[in-house]
């Protein structure tokens, strides 16, 4: 029985910039307030990477986690190899002497990944894609072209949800065919070299597509209303944009002073 249930378990798979469905005060949160608060978290702390630092980054982190109520499911499973290159790192380094920054170092990495997990989790593409043209506006004072810029942004994130079908489609068709039994280093490089031109290939074939639509239809419509309509529409903080202010802002503080 036990290894009936060890076969049928499955593998989470990685999931990146997909949105856990859910009605949370963190979700209601502006994507430009969530993504500027993050940036600002991951510069304080890295500069001050002590473990004050850390437990700041970590309290702030588990709040926004049951703010947002993510569930456990969405944790992807992590290989045995991650966790045997993490044992023979702390082994090297404490025999080193440098055991204290490597824990430091791999719990600063944890962290800004949950962050920006976090970020990914409670954002739709089409809120980020909507709030670029506002991060990006004061970069028109200096005379940098804003506009293309937010549309390659735009494109290159609508495009992540099409890209990730056609990958699952192209590995699961891989599994189908079954390993060939590949035993040697020349064989599986043979196999990545595949992997990656099959890869290529669906790339291509959706950039063609894509140029095909935009030849039609215009790059403004990579966007949804165009990026200088949105730069006009007036941007209206909430009474959660604040909170999350008021905390980073904070939390930041305190990683400045006491870290």
């Amino acid at each position: 029985m036990s290894r009936t249930r060890t076969r049928t378990r499955q593998r989470r798979p990685i999931i990146l910039l997909r949105p856990v469905p859910r009605e949370t005060p963190l979700h209601r949160v502006w994507a430009g307030t969530k993504v500027l608060s993050a940036a600002a978290l991951s510069v304080a702390v890295s500069f001050a990477p002590s473990w004050t630092g850390l437990g700041i980054l970590l309290s702030v982190l588990v709040v926004g986690v049951l703010v947002a109520r993510i569930p456990r499911g969405v944790v992807p499973t992590i290989p045995w190899w991650v966790f045997a290159v993490l044992a023979v790192g702390l082994v090297l380094n404490a025999a080193g002497g440098g055991l204290t920054a490597y824990v430091r170092t791999m719990l600063l990495g944890v962290g800004l990944l949950v962050l920006a997990s976090l970020v990914g989790w409670t954002t739709r593409l089409s809120d980020l894609v909507d709030a670029l043209p506002v991060l990006f506006a004061p970069l028109r004072l200096v005379r940098l072209p804003v506009d293309e810029w937010v549309t390659v942004c735009a494109l290159a994130l609508r495009m992540l949800p099409t890209v990730r079908a056609e990958m699952r489609v192209l590995f699961a068709a891989r599994k189908v065919r079954g390993r060939p039994g590949i035993r040697t280093p020349a064989g599986w490089w043979h196999e990545v070299i595949d992997a990656v031109g099959a890869v290529v290939s669906v790339s291509m074939r959706q950039v063609r597509d894509l140029g095909d639509a935009l030849s039609v239809r215009g790059p403004r419509s990579a966007t949804r209303r165009g990026p200088r309509s949105a730069t006009r529409r007036p941007l209206r903080l909430r009474l959660g944009d604040v909170l999350t202010v008021l905390v980073v802002a904070g939390a930041c503080t305190a990683i400045t002073v006491w870290g």
